[in-house]
């Protein structure tokens, strides 16, 4: 299996951990005009440059060796150009000649050149590969009308009946009412971030019951969006943790052990390092609802809105949102049922160099009691290649769980 292979495996399984008790990831970026806090950009990186790590770097010289990798993931993401598109592969062996120029490679690098001159350039805006490919070769162009949803017709009959009434009629309509989401009227200031959190964790079963939870054993089934299902065990125990999908040809296995991270599909192991390991990591922190200002220390909250529909088949809820960042590159927005308290929907950007970025959403939903502890037993997962359900068929709370089985195999 190629590098990026595995890097792909490490997206589908850093979707398995996000249940229950872990919310992880990063805010979007910074709130918007009005909204409290103000969030600043991440630090910069700092480290070595990507021509210290890699070969044939002739443009992106400026971008962090630990961020080059990422970048790669944005191309593929934005453009639906595998790596073999850009780069020689010895057909023998499979194995990527990075260092040797291709045709593909040297229109790319052009491409990369365009967006810097347009980001660098005074047009009144910016922009990245995505943003005119899609997830496609050839830019899409513009596109045909699509039939609007329930919620957009919904949204469009209150703006309608807001401007009719206006003022001349001595109403505000239902678009504009004082203190409704998204309203232009007086908007509802943030929530405190504690009084956020608190209702959270005592929507989860309280803190109590959230400390007894030292670890747990999770199996389910996966099911992607071509309509195959696999199977699934997350093994758990403070911050170690190990998750294995019983994918083809081979289970692929995901662990931690507190230090180290590691990867095994079939008889191969690797060893997850740097950025790779941040975000294998994203799903394994079991006692994360109980410290999630230490996770974010910038953590914000933002003005009460409503999804719509925060999970399959679910009607639209009023939320609270918290954002934050966890990384120099990953940053999460947390959306919390206003009434019950619970996680309910989960987004989360990575960015890469050059404007680029890639988002990833987590619905979470079919919440059950465990061991006093509420846990979603159905999970949405959409990043820009798939689309995942997972199912929960079992849990067991603080099973006892050898440590060796988070310790990396030997080969």
């Amino acid at each position: 299996m190629n590098k990026k292979n595995w890097i792909g495996m490490i997206s589908v399984l850093t979707g398995l951990f996000c249940l229950g008790l872990a919310v992880v990831g990063a805010e979007q970026g910074p709130p918007a005009a009005g909204q409290a806090g103000g969030q600043q950009a991440p630090p910069a990186p700092t480290g070595p440059l990507a021509p210290a790590k890699y070969k044939d770097i002739q443009v992106m010289k400026d971008v962090p060796a630990e961020q080059f990798d990422l970048t790669m993931d944005y191309f593929v993401a934005a453009t639906g150009i595998q790596c073999q598109g850009c780069h020689v592969r010895d057909q023998a062996t499979g194995e990527f000649a990075y260092e040797k120029d291709h045709r593909i490679k040297a229109v790319a690098r052009k491409m990369i050149n365009l967006v810097r001159t347009v980001n660098a350039g005074d047009f009144g805006g910016r922009t990245n590969c995505a943003q005119c490919h899609a997830g496609r070769a050839q830019p899409p162009g513009q596109q045909p009308a699509q039939p609007m949803t329930p919620d957009q017709i919904a949204a469009m009959a209150a703006q309608t009946a807001a401007r009719q009434s206006g003022p001349a009629g001595g109403s505000q309509g239902a678009a504009g009412a004082a203190g409704a989401p998204g309203g232009s009227g007086q908007q509802t200031p943030p929530p405190a971030i504690d009084d956020v959190i608190n209702k959270y964790i005592e929507g989860l079963g309280g803190r109590a019951a959230l400390e007894k939870m030292q670890s747990r054993v999770m199996s389910g089934t996966l099911t992607n969006r071509a309509a195959q299902s696999m199977a699934f065990t997350i093994e758990g125990k403070g911050a170690k943790y190990r998750e294995t999908l019983q994918s083809q040809p081979a289970a692929t296995t995901l662990g931690f052990d507190g230090a180290n991270g590691w990867m095994q599909t079939g008889d191969r192991v690797s060893d997850l390092v740097g950025f790779p390991l941040q975000r294998a990591l994203t799903g394994a922190t079991l006692t994360l609802p109980l410290r999630l200002k230490d996770k974010y220390p910038n953590l914000q909250a933002s003005r009460p809105t409503r999804l719509p529909g925060a999970a399959s088949g679910n009607p639209a809820v009023n939320v609270n949102l918290l954002q934050g960042s966890s990384s120099p590159y990953v940053s999460e927005q947390l959306y919390f049922d206003a009434v019950s308290g619970l996680l309910v929907r989960r987004r989360v950007v990575t960015r890469a160099a050059d404007r680029g970025s890639m988002a990833e959403q987590f619905d979470y939903s079919d919440y059950k009691d465990v061991a006093g502890v509420k846990m979603p037993f159905t999970i949405k997962r959409t990043s820009w290649n798939a689309v995942d359900t997972l199912t929960i068929a079992d849990v067991k709370p603080n099973a006892q769980i050898d440590d060796a089985r988070f310790a990396k195999p030997k080969r």
